[in-house]
């Protein structure tokens, strides 16, 4: 995995004692400052698996996760848990309709049933 980014992993800051050199525009910074005052690059790196921090991207020092793999596989996940959700609201939402549209039917067949019962129940007391 480390051969895939060799160029990133040793852009990171540099350390002297109490003050952090951006790689970027190489301001001194506090030692220990996330980003740089002056360009606002990132300075401290954080492991999005393992929380680890580091002064160099792309990849973890203490458990090798590639950043870029994991926020991407992330980012696909999220995206099919929020199709999924979508869907569910697409069928209860047509569940919804097709109940609403065939109301009128289904209610006049109890109207017609509880009609034909009285009208027999007539007949018969007629007798």
């Amino acid at each position: 995995m480390s051969n895939l980014i060799p160029s990133i992993r040793g852009a990171g800051a540099t350390v002297d004692g109490q003050t952090t050199t951006c790689p970027k525009c190489g301001r001194a910074n506090a030692g220990t400052a996330y980003f740089c005052v002056s360009c606002h690059q990132i300075l401290i790196h954080r492991c999005p698996k393992c929380w680890h921090e580091q002064r160099a991207g792309a990849v973890c020092e203490k458990c090798g996760t590639c950043f870029a793999l994991y926020w991407e596989q992330a980012f696909e996940r999220a995206v099919e848990e929020e199709n999924r959700v979508w869907w569910a609201k697409l069928a209860s939402g047509a569940q919804a309709f097709l109940q609403i549209l065939f109301l009128p039917f289904m209610s006049l067949g109890a109207i017609l049933r509880t009609l034909v019962v009285r009208l027999f129940a007539l007949r018969l007391s007629n007798r």
